[in-house]
């Protein structure tokens, strides 16, 4: 698979971001603690279907981002960006990851015409009933920790690689599915200048997140495009995913994924890329 690398300039921060393959657009967006990189498996398998932008978000790319602009919608005007420089006005399919999930469904309520269908993988957006148990869940203990920015950069600053390689091992079904290499790469990323403030301060967010999407629902509707929320078993349920998914649109679909942790893009790539081509027949 061939991938390229570039750069914009846009809503004053610089974004890279990787582009492979050809065909209707995709858009997959990273979550904590990655990068694009967390998606490279599924692209292999996608890029003589699709043309792949895989962005890193606001601040992760190599060049700091600036110290505001950190909310979904704001991320999500980013993305938009990227995709308008390399998709035009052609609507695109976007799969979101964790935090890239909460950017992704902004995206989605912000640019309707521009979404072609959602995917959420591991992702209750804020201001969905799953999330707001989540946010007072002590088993989600890392997303009120990460909210409190200050204090978490105190205790993460300086130990990336412990901290990354302790969250994604902490969550994984499959141990060899992200290997030491990769992890040292995420460290790399999230230790370079700003980095790991740009991460945090996504979480900061969070409850303005929340008000800016039950803003935009409130006044537009649920979503109206194919959207599929998918989760690992046994962690999540078909029932639980479809619950929440109806909360925020009128065409909601359930994925259950087996024998993966968190990380499904990497447990289990063959299968979310299948899902993925489901979204993408949905739509048609």
């Amino acid at each position: 698979m061939d991938i390229q690398h570039r750069r914009l300039a846009a809503n004053d921060a610089v974004h890279h971001y990787a582009v492979a393959g050809a065909g209707p657009p995709l858009i997959l967006l990273h979550g904590f603690p990655q990068t694009w990189r967390a998606w490279s498996r599924v692209a292999e398998l996608l890029a003589g279907e699709f043309r792949i932008v895989m962005p890193d978000l606001r601040g992760l790319g190599g060049s700091p981002g600036p110290a505001s602009g950190y909310d979904k919608h704001s991320l999500a005007g980013d993305v938009r960006a990227i995709a308008r420089a390399e998709f035009g006005a052609t609507p695109a399919i976007v799969c979101g990851h964790d935090v890239g999930g909460y950017v992704g469904f902004a995206y989605a309520l912000s640019h309707r015409d521009a979404t072609a269908a959602l995917l959420l993988v591991e992702a209750a957006p804020p201001g969905t009933s799953q999330l707001d148990h989540q946010m007072t869940n002590p088993r989600s203990w890392q997303i009120a920790f990460h909210a409190n920015a200050d204090v978490a950069h105190l205790l993460i600053g300086g130990r990336e690689r412990a901290y990354i390689d302790f969250v994604i091992r902490s969550r994984i079904f499959d141990a060899g599915a992200i290997g030491a290499a990769e992890v040292d790469r995420y460290a790399e990323a999230y230790s370079a200048p700003g980095a790991l403030r740009a991460a945090l301060e996504m979480y900061r967010s969070l409850a303005l997140d929340r008000q800016l999407n039950l803003a935009a629902l409130a006044e537009d509707g649920r979503l109206t495009m194919p959207v599929t929320a998918v989760g690992g078993a046994p962690a999540a349920t078909e029932t639980g995913l479809r619950e929440m998914v109806a909360e925020i649109a009128t065409d909601g679909r359930a994925e259950l994924v087996r024998d993966t942790g968190y990380w499904i893009a990497e447990e289990q790539p063959a299968a979310l890329a299948q899902i993925i081509r489901n979204a993408a027949r949905a739509r048609v």
